[in-house]
């Protein structure tokens, strides 16, 4: 049996011409940077400035201000925040450091993430509207070139639809000039964090072929920042960032979102006569809220990833409210349970429970930072040899005492093995003398008697002791024949 074909119906000539293949699909399925056709659509908001607006002025010119002083800065000598990777320190506001204090970076670490996850449980995505250096540089240093080079976005869109000109080569030349020193400029101070500025200004103008490493670094910085915030833009929030994802799994119905009052607004209608105020919501429809959004999303359907939590669409839709003579907050930060109950809950069982862990977290980071001594030690087993039978029945272990001053003036160390009984140790220097703020590796050998051994372990302990006062003990499982 022949299966008919399916009938597909003719669009008209006029039509056929401009349609593309996929131009079928849904809008509401798609991206909001996509086409119906699969092509990107640019996004161009309009600037909305109210006072959500001005308090993320103030908050970005902070932050900028934060990032480019800090590799500036000197604090006890040291700079504000510097990533010595050739020494593998840390320095943070006038404290060092080291890889070996890697419960303390743990500690620190954990903090910082706990305190995002629950930042973002309790206030949505504040961070990514507020402080995340993505929208604080595209819409507080690029944008703003944009649109002072080349006008307003209507002007831009109606300029850039029409043939090339000299003016309008010359906008073009002047804004990428402006945003490729911006990135240089950016670039190097990220740079500095890693090399330092000394350095990198003497890469710069003095010997820039023995520092090939830290200019090419500044150069991809540069690079990529150019091409995100000229190209890639909002795709960096609604596309490649993992973080706009997490909200699914964080929200719950009490967290802080930008949402529209449904029931308030609709059902929506442009133009309406007086008499028909009874019968429409408060939305006019008038696409302000779509217009001024970063990542091109419709706030009206309701609560969605692409949503950074910046108020561009309260700020519009509160002015014309004002305009229509109707309260402010048809689009407001609010709830899911206040949107759908009249309610808003602050305090909850959740809360409690992200205070504990809270807690906790910057506890033992408190405690770890108070008990943090002058100095460090940790015992590692060296070589390949896991041990060596020597004369007289000895056996020997080869180890390496790594020892950190956390001091701002040399130390002294002097290493000690005090069990088991009859052990002994070969140290290849004693004192051993360690820079300020440096990590450096004495090479040790732990000898003792065969019969110290049970099932191949000893366990053996290490007192290490500096001119500063500083005492410290380790326990070393050193190894031998199996008895």
């Amino acid at each position: 049996m022949a299966v008919p074909k399916p009938e597909f119906k003719q669009a008209p000539p006029s039509v056929a011409a401009r349609v593309r293949p996929f131009s079928v699909a849904p809008a509401e399925d798609l991206l909001y940077s996509l086409a119906a056709d699969g092509s990107r659509r640019w996004m161009d908001p309009k600037l909305e400035r109210g006072r959500f607006w001005r308090i993320r002025l103030w908050l970005a010119v902070f932050l900028i201000a934060l990032f480019v002083a800090l590799p500036l800065l000197r604090i006890n000598g040291k700079p504000g925040m510097f990533i010595d990777t050739s020494q593998w320190q840390l320095h943070l506001l006038g404290a060092t450091f080291h890889p070996t204090e890697n419960l303390l970076l743990l500690s620190f670490g954990a903090c910082v993430l706990i305190s995002l996850l629950v930042a973002t449980a309790l206030f949505g995505r504040l961070w990514c509207g507020y402080a995340c250096p993505q929208p604080i540089y595209l819409e507080f240093v690029y944008r703003p070139i944009e649109r002072l080079i080349e006008g307003k976005p209507a002007a831009r869109r109606r300029r850039d639809a029409g043939p090339w000109s000299a003016a309008r080569l010359g906008r073009k030349l002047a804004k990428w000039s402006l945003w490729a020193l911006v990135s240089l400029l950016l670039s190097a101070t990220f740079v500095a964090y890693f090399v330092s500025w000394p350095v990198l200004w003497e890469a710069l103008t003095r010997a820039p072929g023995e520092h090939f490493g830290a200019l090419l670094a500044m150069t991809a910085t540069a690079a990529l920042m150019l091409l995100d915030f000229s190209y890639f833009r909002d795709q960096m929030c609604t596309v490649a960032c993992p973080y706009g994802r997490l909200q699914t799994v964080i929200y719950d119905s009490d967290t802080v979102i930008v949402g529209y009052d449904s029931a308030r607004g609709e059902p929506r209608k442009k133009k309406r006569k007086p008499e028909d105020e009874d019968e429409y919501g408060d939305c006019i429809d008038c696409g302000r809220c779509l217009r001024c959004c970063p990542t091109g999303m419709d706030i009206r359907r309701g609560l969605q990833m692409e949503c950074i939590g910046c108020a561009q669409c309260v700020e519009a839709c509160d002015e014309v409210m004002e305009k229509q003579h109707k309260p402010r907050g048809l689009i407001r930060y609010t709830s899911l349970r206040e949107l759908e109950h009249g309610e808003r809950r602050f305090w909850r069982p959740r809360l409690f429970f992200y205070g504990a862990i809270l807690v906790f977290a910057f506890g033992a980071l408190g405690a770890l930072a108070i008990g943090r001594s002058d100095a460090g030690a940790e015992v590692l087993r060296s070589g390949r040899e896991p041990y060596r039978m020597i004369k007289d029945d000895q056996v020997a272990n080869l180890l390496r005492v790594r020892l950190t001053n956390h001091r701002a003036a040399p130390q002294a160390f002097t290493v000690e093995l005090i069990e088991p009984a009859g052990a002994a140790l070969i140290v290849s220097q004693s004192p051993f003398v360690v820079a300020a703020n440096h990590v450096e590796t004495l090479d040790v050998v732990a000898t003792l008697p065969a019969s110290a051994f049970a099932r191949g372990q000893a366990k053996g302990r290490f007192v290490i002791r500096s001119d500063a006062g500083v005492e410290l003990e380790q326990e070393f499982v050193l190894l031998g024949p199996y008895r």
